[in-house]
């Protein structure tokens, strides 16, 4: 039975900082419970679009196309480097902008972790069917997804606008993790 060692690797990868789940702690400012429960939608809807296809079409269309993983990897690190600017740019008016479920969408579709999962952790349908597998990966999306907004929510506070320092660090860590994808395409 492979569901708690697939259940365990993807926890272990999810849980690892990374753009959605610095998206998701930035985006527990000011958070209700309806919005809770639309950022936990948009995380499992993009992850399932991205790992699904990953794991029965795309593997033998990446490993024949480096360029194109290339590619991704060069996409996703253009879009948390702007989403690293624009936190950074927002001005302290008064003005209340919070992550939008359209920005975690996007982040988390192009994130490499989706890809990990469909390409390398999933288990084949004859040693693990696939409701299983979509069941699984379903209760770790959307636990890590919580702990991301804990985490965000302890550190943020109860605020309706994030506090500068908050910001600041936010966009440093966006920075890295964009950083870290380019290395990793140009490096191969």
């Amino acid at each position: 039975m492979h569901l708690l060692p697939f259940a365990a690797g993807v926890f272990t990868l999810l849980i690892l900082p990374g753009p959605t789940n610095a998206i998701l702690a930035m985006a527990s400012q000011g958070l209700s419970t309806g919005r809770a429960i639309a950022l936990l939608v948009t995380v499992l809807c993009a992850y399932l679009s991205i790992v699904l296809p990953a794991s029965s079409l795309a593997s033998s269309f990446l490993r024949d196309h480096p360029l194109v993983s290339q590619g991704v990897k060069l996409v996703s690190a253009a879009w948390v480097l702007y989403l690293a600017l624009r936190l950074w740019g927002i001005r302290s008016s008064g003005v209340i902008e919070t992550v939008g479920l359209r920005q975690l969408a996007v982040t988390t579709l192009l994130n490499p972790k989706g890809i990990i999962i469909g390409l390398t952790m999933v288990p084949p349908p004859k040693e693990m069917s696939t409701t299983a597998s979509i069941a699984i990966l379903t209760v770790v999306v959307l636990a890590v997804s919580s702990i991301w907004l804990t985490i965000g929510r302890v550190i943020l506070g109860r605020e309706k606008q994030m506090p500068p320092f908050a910001r600041r660090c936010g966009s440093a860590t966006l920075v890295a993790f964009s950083a870290v994808l380019t290395f990793s395409a140009v490096g191969g």
